[in-house]
């Protein structure tokens, strides 16, 4: 991504490895950074070198693969193929913040475990879709790690790269998220329950009611809220608050999204109704813990325990995420 010195960036952090390539895992790094940029700043025309992942923080804009518009909004998450021209530029009346990933696969990626998702880097000029795995977190927590130089830190710049790079491609292959029949192991019921908790996780911004969810999953409603409250011992509509909260806490600490945004991303009717269900969670309004974030003081304001611990480890089939044990 090539980023003129103008004047019209409210800040830019790139760190640029192009002469020396850093290598992580599966791929090479080329160039990774975060730019908020004023309305109708336009970044330099470029040949795409490396494939690019690009996520749209906050603001709107447009960008430009081989004289085709697309036009880019918060929450998308953009990827980009090489050998085609490419720009972005923010829209006239919004100011742009976005992060951004450029890189190559290198030899380790050259066995059979990677040919499907080099297959998807190159097979189309760009995809764009909203984001569906939450890959803001490890775009920020790999620029932290640049930006402090921790310990450590290159294998975990190693580790959120290869994240940014598979999940960027599993939030365009359908085929990667859990399909409509609601038997995950037949005859046993946890894994039936793990197949609710999976799909909550992944989809919690868009459920708005656990009617809409079981219909999702093809449940009866009733039936659905009656068997998860049995064996897990927590109502559904708990659950589901408790990750949207969890999530909200994402936006809160990564973004720069009002509290109207936030409210919308996660579903709830309006802002007020979000802060009281937030309130119910942390014991704080979301702008009270915004605002012990930049006082440092957000680390006092603890997230409670996950509501489902006892279900996990009350089953020895499943580890203390929920996830079953590899036999």
């Amino acid at each position: 991504m090539k980023i003129p010195k103008e004047i019209g960036k409210h800040f830019h952090f790139d760190n640029d490895f192009w002469s020396e390539p850093l290598r992580c895992g599966f791929l090479n790094l080329y160039q990774i950074g975060e730019i908020c940029c004023d309305p109708g700043y336009v970044v330099e025309e470029h040949q795409q070198r490396v494939y690019e992942v690009t996520y749209v923080i906050s603001g709107s804009g447009y960008s430009l693969v081989d004289d085709e518009k697309i036009d880019l909004s918060e929450g998308d998450v953009m990827v980009n193929s090489m050998n085609h021209r490419h720009t972005i530029e923010a829209g006239s009346s919004s100011i742009l913040r976005y992060t951004y990933m450029g890189f190559r696969f290198n030899d380790t990626a050259n066995t059979a475990e990677f040919r499907k998702i080099k297959e998807f880097y190159s097979k189309n000029p760009y995809y764009i879709s909203k984001d569906k795995n939450n890959i803001l977190y490890p775009f920020i927590k790999c620029i932290d790690e640049l930006y402090m130089q921790s310990p450590n830190s290159h294998s975990m710049i190693k580790n959120y790269c290869e994240q940014i790079v598979v999940l960027a491609a599993r939030g365009f292959d359908e085929g990667q998220k859990l399909s409509s029949g609601r038997i995950v192991n037949p005859g046993t019921v946890n894994s039936n329950v793990y197949y609710v908790i999976r799909y909550v996780e992944e989809n919690v911004c868009d459920i708005t009611s656990i009617r809409e969810l079981a219909d999702k999953l093809g449940y009866n409603y009733t039936y659905l809220s009656h068997f998860f409250k049995d064996k897990t011992g927590i109502t559904l509509q708990r659950y589901i608050s408790y990750k949207k909260i969890e999530r909200a806490l994402h936006f809160l600490r990564y973004g720069d999204l009002s509290m109207t945004q936030i409210s919308e991303r996660l579903g709830y009717e309006s802002p007020q109704s979000f802060s009281k269900a937030f309130r119910r969670v942390m014991g704080v309004s979301p702008t009270q813990y915004r605002a012990s974030i930049g006082e440092r003081q957000a680390n006092k304001i603890g997230m409670p325990p996950d509501p489902l611990f006892k279900f996990y480890t009350a089953n020895r089939g499943y580890d203390h995420k929920g996830r079953p044990h590899r036999q």
